[in-house]
């Protein structure tokens, strides 16, 4: 009789976790991620956070232009592998959605959202925080559920993003696109 091992399971770091040792991992719901070569495995969202998630969907992409993609579940790599995230949105150029690549290079993202997980906090604001300013992504949200703020945080350096605001109430901007949320509906 043989066993199968579980493709993400090894007995030691051979090297580093790259994006291509995701390619066999099992569709079990779990998002599996990688920041500087560790591997990063967290449980599907629960219901309060998808509503959230959808919420700020449904108001981004009333409001984009429709050269612009607002998705969910695409990944943005780093070019040598070692990190990869998959943030709960990002907004891109909707023509790369009829291109091959497997993921979204840091640069193509002109916008990512994560809302906080009320399982592992520190990931949304220590790790990815540091790892989008490192790849350069232009703007990253972090929207807390908890304080009902929203942080949007640019100018990224490879020493951390450069400019912070707090919102709460309402978000708006003229950039990546004209845009106006009511955070409390979002909130609601």
């Amino acid at each position: 009789m043989t066993t199968m091992a579980h493709p993400l399971l090894r007995a030691e770091p051979l090297r580093a976790w790259r994006f291509e040792d995701l390619l066999d991992s099992p569709d079990d719901g779990y998002r599996y991620e990688i920041f500087d070569g560790s591997l990063l495995v967290t449980p599907p969202p629960p219901m309060p956070h998808a509503n959230l998630v959808y919420r700020l969907r449904r108001a981004l992409e009333r409001q984009a232009p429709e050269t612009l993609a607002v998705c969910e579940a695409i990944g943005v790599l780093r070019e040598d592998g070692t990190s990869y995230f998959v943030p709960d949105l990002v907004l891109f150029d909707a023509t790369l959605l009829g291109t091959t690549l497997p993921a979204l290079p840091p640069s193509a993202a002109q916008l990512i959202v994560e809302v906080v997980s009320p399982s592992n906090p520190s990931n949304d604001l220590v790790l990815k925080r540091h790892g989008y300013a490192l790849v350069g992504v232009a703007e990253y949200w972090i929207v807390d559920v908890r304080t009902q703020e929203v942080l949007v945080l640019t100018d990224p350096s490879p020493t951390g993003y450069l400019t912070e605001e707090k919102h709460t109430g309402s978000l708006r901007n003229d950039r990546p696109f004209s845009y106006e949320i009511d955070l409390a509906a979002i909130f609601a």
